[in-house]
């Protein structure tokens, strides 16, 4: 795919991420059609999965709560599996896994099953066992991934997207020509990654030694980016091996402002509806003698000279797309830093076979 090469794989991979963006969208156009067919979607939905896999499914909670009509909950398949939630025929369970093979889904999934309850998957693996025990497959086809999850977290996220999209056709709370305009800003946020990942790669170099001078980083973000605050804290472990909790920045001023010192990062994520909120925030821990870094899309001068990462401004659902990118980078050059091979963990293993 590329005629450079990368020192790492995992490098590479998140280089890989724009194209795989365009291949999700140019194939999973054709996969959604089956709902215009559908006489019938139940009313409850219910997104499961594990690890990166269940941030996408906070991500789509959010994102489908614009529709009226549905009720719609996020789940850890593991604790479906132990400590069950009611859900009976008239629920739809969307289960994802990158894999189609960790244990507690594939798990769950077959005891939901049992139950006669309609099971959708949304994985990268169309031979795997989720794949071939759900009623639908809708596959992101980002191509194959070695390493941490990079790419199929925004294929994961750019196919939920689409599937909201269709949905809200369906549903009448969205214009007929909307799969248009979705699948525009998706093709937008693709070019925008692409002609900016070096200039964010080289930019989060020297970001990257901040975060492993902190004993430990907070990642803040809001609605629909709160998912993209616990997917860079996961990268940040399993890549990087640098503590880091994701959470809502709402909660922020419930008990974790306390943390507040020059030994703890706060990264906060500032864009869309609560984007000022974030930005006074990330100001006032900086007063109270606060690490922060500030990842934003805003414009004015005076926030931009506050800013550390600098964004495109894209609708706001479709923001994790971008925001997710500089923290990738961030956890990559963390490893290479502290001279860690980001492709390897020394104790997790790809697919999750275990519980």
């Amino acid at each position: 795919m590329f005629s450079r090469r990368f020192k790492y794989r995992l490098l590479e991979e998140i280089y890989e991420q724009p194209y795989a963006l365009l291949n999700t969208l140019k194939c999973c156009s054709e996969d959604l059609k089956f709902l215009r067919e559908r006489k019938y979607i139940p009313k409850k939905i219910i997104f499961m999965g594990m690890g990166s896999s269940y941030f996408a499914s906070i991500y789509a909670e959010y994102l489908f709560s614009n529709f009226l009509t549905f009720h719609v909950d996020s789940l850890l398949a593991s604790q479906q599996l132990y400590y069950p939630k009611p859900i009976d025929r008239e629920s739809l369970v969307v289960a994802i896994s990158q894999s189609g093979e960790s244990i507690e889904t594939v798990n769950a999934v077959i005891k939901l099953k049992e139950k006669g309850v309609e099971i959708w998957c949304i994985t990268n693996s169309p031979e795997s066992t989720l794949a071939k025990i759900s009623d639908v497959s809708m596959l992101m086809y980002a191509g194959e991934e070695r390493c941490s999850t990079t790419k199929t977290f925004l294929s994961t996220i750019a196919l939920i997207y689409m599937l909201w999209a269709n949905m809200g056709i369906r549903e009448g709370y969205l214009p007929e020509n909307f799969i248009e305009r979705a699948e525009r800003s998706i093709v937008e946020i693709s070019d925008i990654i692409s002609n900016n990942l070096d200039s964010w790669n080289a930019l989060t170099q020297s970001l990257a030694l901040r975060v492993i001078n902190s004993k430990s980083a907070i990642i803040l973000g809001r609605g629909y980016n709160l998912c993209t605050a616990l997917e860079g804290a996961l990268l940040f472990k399993e890549v990087s091996k640098v503590h880091a909790e994701g959470m809502d920045g709402g909660q922020y001023r419930h008990g974790p402002i306390e943390l507040t010192s020059s030994e703890i990062l706060i990264i906060s994520l500032a864009t869309g509806a609560t984007k000022n909120l974030m930005v006074k925030i990330s100001g006032e821990t900086k007063k109270l003698g606060g690490n922060v870094m500030l990842i934003s899309d805003d414009e004015n001068k005076e926030i931009v000279k506050e800013t550390d990462i600098c964004l495109n401004k894209v609708e706001e659902p479709l923001s994790p797309l971008l925001f997710t990118v500089p923290l990738q980078l961030i956890a990559y050059n963390s490893a290479v830093l502290k001279g860690r091979n980001p492709d390897f963990g020394e104790y997790l293993t790809k697919i999750t076979r275990a519980e």
